[in-house]
């Protein structure tokens, strides 16, 4: 064999091949003197060979002579120096290759990483301008730039992990861009997504009724229950003051019901309720209330720094309520609403304050609460990830929220308001197309363009007046058959306490409705109604399971919705909602005229107090918590808060009209029950607080204890 490096690629083939290493030291000193006796002929003019030219002329003379005098042989110490040498020398060479290897393979990644979009220079980047449509969508993270959708030439940036969002209504948002009121001015863009045009409901709402109880008792059929009985007229006049008007009704109102003979006297009083002009302002405070709540928390808009304006938020959804707007048009106004947040410019629009706190910066939290609150589906999860249970991916996540990046959040130079606009969202000039790149878990990026849930894909340009992204996604999200379902699911959970699901806002085939027939079958009614939210309420109401009793009986026991089975087979006892809460002990301290219907409290005394219940958690969803826990928080908060001593108070409305009067003890006693607790003292109850009033000297501070004493009581703060 013909080696070109003699002494390396001998121990090459012993370390590679486990050959013995051949004796080199004869060849060498061979070699050595052949060239000492050269160097005469060398100095007399003639060149020299090289040392490897003779080394191998001479391996190669060995190898055909084998039998070739050799030199006497070096000692055996100075033979293995030698090859320890030899053997350092060989795996030093091997090491340095594979260091070079190591390097050269890093360069080489570190070249190809920035080749793809997003990493290092971006491809197609035209010096100082925006970044080609190669660029990764990250303009959403710069801190000093929070309004989206913009082409003002911000330079790419590495790689980062983008910051959390704050919840909404927490902080106001960084500094922001002022604009001229000309921006605000509606945009005309061609519509794509045509409106889904339904048939009229032909069917009675009795028929509906009537739906709602065959399918429920089909159901109890089926588990082998029974219903628990009916409940009083005392139980349910309490209980549907609270769900329709968010307050315990007063003693004139209990008594007028109670007191009626004809038939059909609960459809009469849900009908008094929802459609009297009596209840009318009252019905649209309580309602307003509770979707703003669903739309941005309890907690939203409570704090000064919030940027939420709730009592403006508040007001344009009583109005809406007040005017039973059908609900598809009601959820439209809030998807697309330009404008500023607060009164005091001409482009106040209330119903920004929905999206106000949830655009800035890549309007992640409004995709994941619009699909929440409109769609009863839990889409937050898969932002990072493709979700392992519900069939949720990345690519629905980001293509929902693509519908959202040409909304701008910005401030009204003439008001000095915040205010929301519509702005063209491209990624290049050289393109119209506005998407939006995402990070998979493997680090790779993906671009996603506007798609909704259900696949259904818009035109791909990013410019308002081509394509009006929410105006396209409103009209998907309203003609969506989830919509509806979502709609009836939560309503349905309002008057139960629980939903067909639960939670109701994470519906799908991994959370299977308990009823799905009778949910399919309401939200096709309630979608032929032309979104009635009114009509709803009045069938959930008129049913027979809102209007049993909740005392469960032996035969119903299965009936259990904390391990998932709610069978309805009886109406679940739940505590008040701190809404509910709030307006009863305000009717009850302030409310005296028994003729006329309760005062509305005011919007700032509510947000005060409901302030100091409500809590944000300062997680990325926006969570709250909320001290009516029934801890010891709530505990003080009932026997010592300021809105319990405002009812108790011997000033109290309710309290002083009783102890003013002339009426016995005996009735001034069940006055105080029928107002608290909407029933009348039970004999024991009367013969033990007849006991009390015995040994009081003072008659008046006794009915206030014992009036301190209900409205502290476990049955006071039940929805029963």
């Amino acid at each position: 064999m013909n080696h070109e490096d003699p002494i390396i690629d001998p121990l090459l083939e012993e370390l590679l091949g486990e050959q013995q290493m051949p004796d080199l030291t004869a060849r060498i000193v061979k070699a050595h003197q052949q060239r000492q006796s050269q160097g005469s002929s060398g100095i007399n003019g003639h060149t020299k060979a090289p040392l490897s030219m003779v080394t191998a002329a001479t391996a190669q003379a060995s190898s055909t002579n084998p039998t070739a005098e050799v030199p006497p042989q070096k000692t055996s110490t100075a033979k293995r120096r030698m090859q320890r040498q030899r053997l350092l020398t060989a795996v030093g060479s091997l090491a340095l290759s594979l260091c070079l290897l190591v390097v050269l393979s890093g360069v080489a990644y570190v070249s190809y990483q920035q080749l793809l979009p997003g990493q290092g220079t971006p491809l197609a980047a035209d010096g100082d301008k925006s970044p080609s449509a190669g660029a990764r969508d990250d303009d959403a993270g710069a801190k000093d730039v929070p309004q989206l959708a913009s082409n003002d030439g911000i330079p790419a940036k590495d790689i980062s992990p983008t910051p959390a969002m704050p919840e909404p209504g927490a902080q106001m948002p960084g500094p922001i861009e002022s604009i001229d009121s000309t921006a605000l001015v509606e945009k005309s863009a061609p519509r794509f997504v045509e409106p889904r045009f339904r048939d009229s409901l032909e069917l009675s709402d009795e028929q509906i009724v009537g739906q709602i109880n065959e399918a429920i008792a089909s159901a109890w059929k089926a588990e082998e229950v029974k219903p628990s009985p009916e409940a009083t007229d005392h139980e349910f006049v309490r209980r549907t003051y609270l769900q329709l008007l968010g307050r315990i009704p007063t003693v004139t109102e209990i008594e007028h019901f109670v007191s009626q003979r004809r038939e059909n006297k609960r459809e009469w009083l849900v009908d008094q309720i929802l459609s009297s002009d009596k209840y009318e302002a009252e019905f649209a405070s309580f309602w307003s209330a509770r979707f703003a709540n669903i739309l941005v928390g309890r907690a939203g808009g409570m704090s000064a720094d919030s940027p939420i304006d709730r009592s403006a938020l508040e007001g344009y959804l009583a109005q809406q309520f007040e005017n039973n707007t059908p609900y598809n048009l009601l959820v439209q106004d809030l998807l697309t609403a330009t404008g500023t947040t607060s009164p005091g410019s001409e482009t106040f629009n209330p119903a920004t304050n929905f999206l106000v706190s949830m655009i800035d910066g890549d309007a992640k939290l409004a995709t994941a609460k619009t699909c929440t609150a409109f769609l009863g589906q839990q889409l937050q999860c898969a932002e990072c990830h493709n979700h392992p249970t519900t069939g949720w991916s990345q690519q629905q996540f980001w293509g929902l929220n693509a519908f959202f990046r040409q909304t701008r959040l910005a401030q009204d130079r003439q008001s000095g308001q915040l205010a929301i606009l519509d702005q063209d969202f491209t990624k290049s000039r050289d393109s119209d197309s506005g998407e939006v790149y995402y990070e998979q878990p493997n680090g790779l990026l993906k671009v996603a363009y506007p798609q909704f849930v259900d696949g259904t894909t818009i035109p791909r340009s990013g410019k308002v007046s081509e394509v009006d992204r929410r105006q396209e996604l409103a009209q998907l999200i309203v003609n969506s058959d989830q919509f509806p379902k979502a709609t009836v699911n939560r309503m349905w959970q309002h008057f139960f306490g629980v939903g067909f699901t639960q939670p109701v806002d994470d519906m799908g085939p991994h959370n299977p409705a308990s009823h799905p027939e009778l949910l399919d079958q309401l939200s096709e009614h309630f979608a032929e109604s032309n979104f009635d939210l009114r009509r709803l309420m009045r069938w959930i109401t008129l049913s027979q399971p809102y209007g049993l009793s909740s005392r469960q009986i032996d035969e119903n026991l299965a009936d259990n919705p904390d391990a998932g089975r709610q069978l309805f087979a009886r109406y679940y006892s739940r505590q008040m909602e701190a809404e509910q809460l709030f307006h009863s002990l305000q009717m009850l301290a302030k409310n005296s005229a028994e003729g006329s219907s309760p005062i509305i409290a005011s919007l700032d005394d509510r947000h005060s107090w409901l302030g100091q219940v409500n809590r944000k958690m300062g997680d990325d969803e926006g969570s709250e918590t909320s001290a009516l826990d029934g801890g010891i928080t709530q505990s003080l908060l009932m026997m010592n808060g300021g809105l319990m001593k405002q009812a108790t108070d011997a000033q109290a409305a309710v309290l002083k009209k009783v102890t003013a009067s002339k009426m016995s003890s005996h009735d001034k006693v069940e006055h105080l029950f029928l107002a608290a607790l909407s029933r009348r003292p039970t004999k024991q109850e009367l013969s033990a607080i007849s006991e009390i009033l015995k040994t009081r000297s003072n008659e008046s501070a006794a009915l206030q204890d014992i009036w301190w004493a209900l409205l502290n009581s476990n049955e006071f703060i039940l929805d029963h």
